[in-house]
Parts: C-alpha cells; structure tokens; sequence
C-alpha cells in the first residue's frame, strides 16, 4: 500500500506521547480524527501498531518499526524545510529549549539574548523544568540543558562547562552557630531540597569520611531560589550553586561558609536526538552554548 504521510503523522504523535488527546492536541485536530487515522493506517498495513491494555497504550513490535522509520522520514523532511525556507531568505525555524529551573531562570535567558541578536531567524521558546528527558524523548522539546548525566537510545550528549557550589549562611546565622568548619554543621538546620540530605553530596563527598558531619536537622525545600530566601532569613546552611547567590555575595546578605573548601561539581550538557543534531539552527545553537564560561555567565 502507499503510505499516507497525514496517517503516518497521526501515528507519530500518538506513539510519541501514548495518549491519543495528547497526539489531538500536538496536531491540533480531535482525537476522533486521530483515531480514524491510526485506524486506517493499521488496515492498510494489516498490523496492530499499538498494544492495548485497558487504558494503557504501547507500541507493538510492528508499530516499533514503523516509529524508528517515521523518525528518520520527518526528521530529514525537517531538513529539507529548513533548506527551502533558508534559499527564500526566511527565517530558520524554532527551537523548543529545556533548561533546570534555577540555571535558566537565573542566567541562560540573559546569556542567549546574544544569540537571538545573531540569529534572528531562529525563533527560540524556553521550558524550565526539574525533569527534562522524558519531554526532550517525547519531541515535546527539541534540546535541553542539563545537569544530569541521561543515556538514552539515539540521544547526542555535549559537555559544557562545571557547575560549582558553594555552602550559604546569613552572616548572623554563621556567627550564632559558630560555623568554622564543616563538622559544626553536625545537629545545625540546613536546607536541602531532599528530606535525606542527598542534595549535600558534592560537599560531603568532597570531605574525608571522618569530617563529614552528620545532618540531622534538615528542613526540606525543593526549589533553590528557597533554599536561598530561607538562607536570607537565617532558617538554616543552604548548598546551592554558586552562580546563584553572586549577588547576595556581593551585597553581604549572605556568605560562603567554607571558601577555601574545594567541593565537587557537576557536568552540564547540552542533550538533543541525533536525528535532528544536523538541523542547521540546532549546530548554530549548540555552537553558542558551547562557548558558555562560567565567567561569562556571572556577568550575564
């Protein structure tokens, strides 16, 4: 049978999100016209493309192949629109971009500011999120800026820079609870953004394992930017990068406990599917990030 490139859509998008309103919406159509799609195509292929299960969907084998091929097609016919669309001199078409909550919140906006002036044809939309793969496998983003290290089938992985931290007081907390050196933390509030203290491991793992203090009285906070506040008001020794209280440095308004300690950091990367890494807005994207220094973005 000849394919239909509107059914082979349909299919795309429902097995890239396994839930036929969500493939409606990502299309703009209704989920019926989805569904009669799917069906229509599965008829003429003579094959179940999905496994159905009450209200769960997945991909069944035949359907696995047909995805891996649908991939290829509409990633190279991305391609191709962003060729035609560069020889009439329009613009180069959007990148979603995926970053952590406090790093792009705080600075990679700012720094891109320089991009968008250079590349005013690539048009760039911003999500900030704790969990940003599932989206970026998804195709709900296109790239994403991340922390974690992510390993995944047919994913492209670039370093960028080290992300350092630092240990936060109020100045007022720091001289009330006397804190000279990292076993003075034993039995002080801290603030972390897990009730475990795991959040801390760059800097205890940094420690010989008879300094480490024991954190007992942790006050949970699952954002940075409250870790901070709270810091501000003297509720406890916070643990955040350091790219994020620059400012409260300078003012004074809060201090780095341990400066001289050397802790451990974190990888950033930039992380895309491979298919779409040849996409020219994405290597001119990729380019810029890949010039990020940490200098650079304190000034930003």
């Amino acid at each position: 049978m000849a394919l239909d490139l509107y059914q082979l859509r349909a299919f795309f998008a429902v097995a890239q999100t396994l839930n036929y309103t969500a493939a409606a919406a990502r299309l703009y159509v209704t989920q019926s016209a989805v569904s009669h799609a799917v069906a229509k195509l599965e008829r003429g292929l003579k094959e179940e493309l999905f496994v159905r299960g009450g209200r769960r969907l997945g991909l069944s084998e035949a359907g696995r192949i047909l995805y891996k091929s649908c991939e290829t097609v509409f990633y190279e016919l991305e391609r191709a629109e962003e060729r035609l669309a560069a020889g009439r001199g329009r613009g180069a078409g959007n990148i979603r971009l995926g970053a952590t909550v406090e790093f792009g919140t705080t600075l990679l906006v700012k720094y891109l500011k320089g991009f968008i002036r250079k590349h005013p044809g690539v048009h760039l939309d911003f999500q900030f999120r704790h969990e940003l793969l599932k989206p970026l496998l998804d195709d709900e983003l296109d790239m994403i800026v991340d922390c974690k290290s992510h390993k995944a089938e047919g994913l492209e992985k670039t370093p960028l820079f080290r992300e350092e931290y630092a240990v936060i007081a109020s100045p007022d907390f720091v001289r009330e609870r006397g804190l000279r050196a990292p076993r003075d933390l034993a039995g002080c509030p801290v603030l972390s953004m897990d009730k475990g203290g795991l959040w801390w491991g760059n800097f205890l793992n940094a420690l010989p394992q008879a300094e480490r203090p024991e954190l007992g009285n942790i006050t949970e906070l699952n954002h940075i930017r409250a870790i901070i506040n709270a810091a501000l008001e003297g509720l406890g020794a916070g643990f955040v990068p350091r790219y994020c209280v620059l400012k409260e440095f300078k003012a004074k308004t809060l201090v780095n406990v341990f400066p001289r300690l050397k802790l451990l950091e974190d990888n950033f990367y930039v992380y895309q599917k491979a298919g779409r890494a040849g996409l020219e807005r994405h290597r001119a994207l990729l380019e810029y990030l890949r010039n990020i220094k940490t200098t650079a973005l304190e000034r930003a």
